[in-house]
């Protein structure tokens, strides 16, 4: 199915979750290396406005509780909780171009790179991870009937994000009440069989001079997640300071206020990205 048809399928409910582009056939099982139990996959969930340096630092993180990822997942959601997609905006449809873009310049490159571009409709990462877990049971069962002898392997997702959108994680007004809102984070961020043993790795911030937002960063605002901190099923990392400061608005500000012969904005994107919003002339 084409990209556009798949698109379809998920705005219009038949399906929850569909993939656009993997590395290989045989994705999320790596190529060549020896498949590790439970297979690990980083989700990078963002609205990839165009998709920035920013966001394949984080895809390119380590991780913090396992040599290294075995898959990489680049998710884009239909349906955001706070985000509606406006006229100047990239259509999801040119998102998820320029999200396959951006695959091919994560890590690790050539015949190891294993990446794939999925389009979801869920806003809340608990219901994503939930929908995930299906996807990846379905997909190990579809690849070991087309290769005998594929087994079917538990898969542990790690989440990986930026501090605002933890802030907004944490939101009991995106649950049901605050009670609602620990009880689902506790399944999603557990241990099987009963939780669905996913990390979440969070990018920390650029660090702001206002004192005040130093105290909102550290501890009132993630104070209902402390435990999952503590756990270490929430880990709070450290990017590049530069590549911290790069953003999805800057990269539309800047082309909206100088055009597309302004230089700033190809520094906040890959060469890639640059060369297909210029094609598309995208925001300006």
């Amino acid at each position: 199915m084409t990209p556009y048809t798949l698109l379809h399928r998920v705005q219009h409910g038949l399906s929850r979750l569909e993939l656009i582009y993997s590395s290989h056939d045989a994705w999320p099982l790596p190529r060549h290396s020896p498949v590790r139990r439970p297979v690990t996959v980083l989700v990078l969930d963002s609205s990839f406005n165009p998709p920035t340096l920013a966001h394949l630092a984080l895809a390119n993180t380590r991780p913090p509780h396992v040599p290294d990822y075995d898959a990489k997942l680049l998710l884009l959601s239909v349906r955001n909780a706070d985000k509606s997609i406006k006229p100047q905006d990239a259509s999801y449809l040119q998102r998820l171009e320029m999200m396959s873009l951006l695959a091919q310049d994560v890590l690790p490159k050539g015949e190891a790179l294993n990446v794939a571009v999925a389009i979801i409709d869920e806003p809340r990462f608990v219901d994503k991870s939930a929908c995930l877990q299906s996807f990846f049971k379905a997909r190990f069962r579809a690849l070991g009937a087309a290769r005998p002898g594929t087994t079917t392997h538990d898969t542990q997702l790690t989440f990986c994000l930026g501090l605002d959108t933890l802030e907004r994680l944490v939101q009991p007004h995106y649950y049901s009440s605050q009670s609602r809102m620990i009880e689902s984070l506790r399944k999603f961020l557990s241990p099987g069989p009963d939780g669905d043993d996913s990390y979440i790795v969070c990018a920390r911030r650029v660090p702001s001079k206002s004192p005040s937002h130093q105290t909102s960063d550290s501890s009132l605002t993630l104070a209902p997640v402390q435990e999952f901190i503590a756990s270490g099923r929430i880990t709070l990392i450290d990017i590049d300071e530069d590549l911290r400061s790069h953003s999805s608005s800057e990269v539309r500000d800047i082309l909206a206020r100088l055009g597309i012969d302004s230089s700033g904005w190809k520094k906040l994107v890959t060469a890639r990205v640059a060369d297909y919003i210029a094609s598309e002339k995208l925001y300006f």
